[in-house]
Formats: C-alpha cells, structure tokens, sequence
C-alpha cells in the first residue's frame, strides 16, 4: 500500500479512530482513578562477601553474580513468605504477598533488588525488609550458631587488644622520653629493661590481633553470604503512571486495535470502492465515476439529477464521463453504447439515463434504448408510457430507407410508430422496452435486433445509441445484445458492493464472445474513501438568462457547483 492509500483509509475510517480512541481512554480514566494508590518498597541485597575484600577474585564475583539469580527465586517461595509474615504479624497470606512481591538483579551484578507494591507505604516497607531479613535467616549461608560465637568472641577480643596495644604504645613512649632524659646509666639500664617488656607485650597484642582479625575476615568474607546493602525506605509517592498518562496509553491502545480492526476489515473485504481498485482488478479504465446522491428511498425520476440539478457537482460527473466517451470515440461519426452492470440494482438504468441526458444537452441527437426485457426502469425514470416499446419493434422489421430519420425507418403499424417517445430534454428520444417476451436473450441476440440496430445508427436524426442491458452476471441477455451488435459496452460498478470476482467473471463472460469492455462506471462512490472532497463551493447567478419555472414564470436560480480536488 502507498501513502495514499493509508491516507484514504484514515479518512473512511475517521470516526472508528474517534470513537476506539474514546473508549479507551474512557476506560483508562475510569479504572485508573477508581484504582487505590499502591506504594513500591525496595530492599538492596548483595549476594557473597567479595565487595568487603580489596583484592576480590574473579571466580568469587562470577559465582556471586550466578547465585544472585537463585536468590531471586527463593525470596518469593511459600516458606520465605510465611516466615516474614508470621514474622512481621502481616494481615495477609502467602498468596496474596505473592502477587505483590517482585525480585531482580541488576544486569552485571550480584546486587539482588526486592520490592513490594502495597496500598499502604508503611507496610510496604516493613514488609520488603522483612522479606529480605528472612531471606538471609533462612538460607544456607548463615552462619552456625558455634561459628556466630567464635565470630562474637573474637571480635571482643580484637576491640580489647587494641585497648591493650593504645595503652602499651603509650607506656612505650614514656619510657623513651624518660631513658632521654635519665643521669645515671643504672637508671638508664632500668629504664630499658621497661621498654623491652612493652615490646614484648606490644609483639604479642599484635600477633594475637592478626589471628582474631584472619578469623574474622574467613567467617565474613564467605562466596555465598547475603548482606542488607540499602533497607528499605517509606514511599512518599505513588508508583506507577498517573492517571492522565494512563489515560492518553488507554486512548493510543485503542487506536492501535482500531488500526488493526481496520486493516483486517479491508484485507477481508474484496469489494471494488475505489478507482485503483478497480484498474488493478480487472485491468479496465475507469472511465467515470460517480458519487453518491439522493436519498434510498427516492423515486426513479428524482434521480434524473442531471435534469433537476444540472449545475451540481454530480451532473458534472456524468459530463465528465461522456467527455471521455467522446474522446476515446476520436473521430467517429456515430456512436452505440451498451449500459450494463455487474449485478442487479447497481444503478446502471440511472447511469445510461444521465448519461443520455448529458449527451443530448451537448447538442448531439441521442437515442436511448431500453433494451432490460425483465425489469425495464427507464420508462419510470422519464415517467413515459410502456405499453409498446422495442419488443413490439423486434415483431416487424424496419423499412429501408436511404437518408431516412427516425420515425421514417418505423413500420407504418400505429404500435410501432408509437414506440418512440420524445422527453423533456430537446434531442433525446426513448424507446421503452415494451411487452416481456418470454425469450429475451433469444429476442436480444437475434439478427432482427441486428437489423434494429444498424437501422438506428443510419437514421440521419442520430448520433448516439445507448442501450440499458440486463446485469451481465444475473441473465446473458447484455452479452447476446453486444454479440449482435458490436456497441460498446461500458460496466457499472457499485463502489463498496461489486465483488472484485464478479467483475472479473463479467469481464470474462464478454471476452468469450470477443466483445470488449470499453471502459467501468464507478457507481455511488464514497468521496472520503475515494480521496475525493468538496473543497471548494461557490455559486453563480445568471442576470441575463433566466429558466422558465414549472408554473411558467421566469425566474433566477441560484446553482451550487461542487469542485471536487484529490
């Protein structure tokens, strides 16, 4: 798909994006603000004793930062949990901590990280430092209770021999000056004597301070030891978005499942709606296209809209279409259309009625032909009688005549001379379609309507023929007529209701017989969908011309022209 194409289907789809959108922040703000504030708790844990050591080895850091991901584990099991809370006398129950309590390591580290998210902050704390303390109670790095004496009384020990040592070093000081300062040498002799007993005992504080301190260091600085690093402090905000944030990601949710809703609705969809649909699928020109008009309960001649409102931006359409007509025709002197759809009730009776309208209006001289023996409409449409028609012309063969017009070419039976009806637009004329015979593909394929039809196209008062054929797919009459007479034939699609298939099988039904499809109307169009929009109105008066009215009075009409821009 190109850009256009997402442009087109943001603007069909426009008001499913407004209401997806909605909704969803609709929901989010409802949910979000009825939702309690929930406080997050965090406790920093460090697994095995290397941080404390200055020269740590590698393999103690690698096997700290594995055991990490154990203890990630074993701080969320059912017996960790119901420690802390019977510990902690917590009003909740394994389950339900649980759900609240979330581990993780930092990435390259042996940092355990330990949260709780709870409605009350207080409690969240008290509960993620109780978590983490029943973590290091009940794993198997704790210490035994003999090794939990040992490391007591020998750190006693440490703190009294650095007492000793402070007060021997101090002794050791004063005996220096005094040995300074004495006048006899048997005061000196004593003297020294003094200073080297407070080595001895200064050598002897200090050896045993190094096997405490060695013992000290072995019981602390084990591989897999849990340490408190940060306990956890009191939340004073909220966790998580706001609730204007949380609305505007429900709001963007629902455009992403409207998107995606939309994007399957239309890959599912294998209906013709747009003219490079079209093109693509059947690889025919399109050669005008129409936009919707009226109402769907309108009567057939209120649909005449290029006689009742030839200023509009619809009757423009359908002179767009007969100019491309006329131009695809070149220099042609004369010219035969067959109007025919896909299906039934594609507009395809409205579209030959316009159409003749707007060549007859151009100055040329048309003749339109009902040639839908089953359900004739154009004798609705014109609001004219269809009590004889074509069917009553194919009982009797025309009169040949050279530089003959219309009526001449019309046996002189009065049946016949009355099936050709004038209408209210000067050069178009209709022949209805008359009696329902009980063959009318037999009747329409015939050499009789061969006949007809080269008889209409030498009438001298001629220049264009314009047939109204049956759906192409519903019956085969359509394609007997364009066998037997070789006019062109034009395909009216209905934009969001023909199948791409269908059309293919109508093209394919004409091919077989070597017939041609010029070109495709594209019927009741939606210009959103299409790329189309009125961006322009404006309106003109006429102060020299002036339209007769339907009382006979003269007056000035005012007629809006829709430009259309893609």
């Amino acid at each position: 798909m190109e850009f256009a194409d997402y442009v087109r289907l943001v603007r069909k789809w426009l008001w499913l994006f407004v209401v997806a959108a909605v909704l969803g922040a609709g929901v989010a703000y409802v949910v979000s603000s009825t939702r309690p504030d929930v406080y997050r708790a965090e406790t920093m844990i460090s697994v095995g004793g290397f941080i404390q050591s200055p020269n740590p080895d590698s393999a103690d850091i690698r096997t700290g930062v594995d055991l990490a991901q154990n203890y990630a584990v074993l701080a969320k099991t059912y017996e960790i949990l119901e420690a802390a809370i019977q510990a902690g006398q917590f009003p909740l129950t394994p389950k339900d901590l649980s759900e609240m309590v979330d581990t993780r390591v930092l990435a390259n580290t042996s940092m355990l990280v330990l949260s709780v998210e709870y409605t009350d902050p207080v409690l969240a704390a008290d509960l993620a430092n109780e978590i983490a303390r029943q973590l290091i109670l009940n794993s198997p790095s704790n210490l035994t209770p003999a090794q939990q004496s040992q490391l007591e009384l020998a750190n006693a020990e440490i703190e009294k021999l650095n007492i000793q040592l402070q007060d021997a070093r101090a002794q050791l000081q004063l005996v220096d000056s005094q040995i300074a300062n004495a006048q006899t040498q048997g005061e000196r002799n004593l003297l020294q004597v003094r200073r080297d007993t407070l080595m001895q005992q200064i050598n002897q504080a200090s050896s045993n301070l190094a096997e405490f301190s060695a013992t000290v260091a072995a019981l602390q600085q084990r591989t897999n030891s849990l340490d408190i690093v940060e306990r956890a402090r009191i939340p004073t905000e909220p966790s998580g978005m706001s609730v204007a944030v949380i609305t505007l990601v429900g709001g963007i949710v629902g455009l992403g499942i409207a998107w995606v809703t939309i994007l399957v609705i239309e890959y599912l969809d294998d209906t013709l709606r747009v003219p490079d649909q079209v093109l693509q699928a059947v690889g025919l020109p399109v050669l005008g296209t129409i936009a919707r008009f009226g109402k769907k309960n309108d009567d057939y001649p209120s649909r005449l809209i290029t006689v009742h409102d030839p200023g509009s931006a619809i009757a423009e359409s359908y002179r767009t279409l007969r100019t491309n007509l006329l131009f695809s025709a070149g220099s042609a002197r004369k010219q035969a259309y067959i109007i025919t759809s896909v299906g039934p009730q594609e507009g395809k009776s409205i579209t030959a009625a316009n159409l003749a309208v707007v060549m007859a209006t151009a100055g040329l001289r048309v003749l339109l032909v009902d040639a839908d023996l089953r359900r004739p409409k154009l004798h609705h449409i014109f609001e004219i009688s269809n009590r004889t028609g074509l069917t009553t012309l194919l009982a009797a063969k025309p009169l040949e005549k050279e530089s003959a017009t219309l009526d001449e070419i019309f046996p002189s039976a009065s049946a016949c001379e009355e099936c050709l009806q004038d209408t209210q637009v000067n050069g178009l004329r209709i022949i209805p379609s008359g009696f329902t015979p009980s063959n009318p593909t037999e009747v329409l394929g015939s050499a009789l309507m061969r006949r007809w039809y080269e008889a209409f196209l030498s009438a001298n008062n001629v220049d264009v023929v314009i047939f109204d054929a049956p759906p192409a797919l519903a019956v085969s009459d359509s394609v007997a007529l364009a066998a037997a007479t070789g006019a062109t034939v034009l395909l009216v699609v209905e934009a969001g209701r023909t199948r791409r298939r269908d059309v293919q099988q109508a093209k394919e039904q004409f091919a077989q017989l070597n017939v041609e499809i010029k070109g495709i109307v594209l019927n009741q169009v939606n210009l959103r969908e299409a790329g189309y929009s009125y961006g322009y109105y404006y309106y003109y008066y006429s102060s020299d011309t002036s339209s007769p009215s339907a009382n006979g009075k003269q007056r000035q009409q005012p007629v809006a022209q829709k430009t259309r821009t893609e």
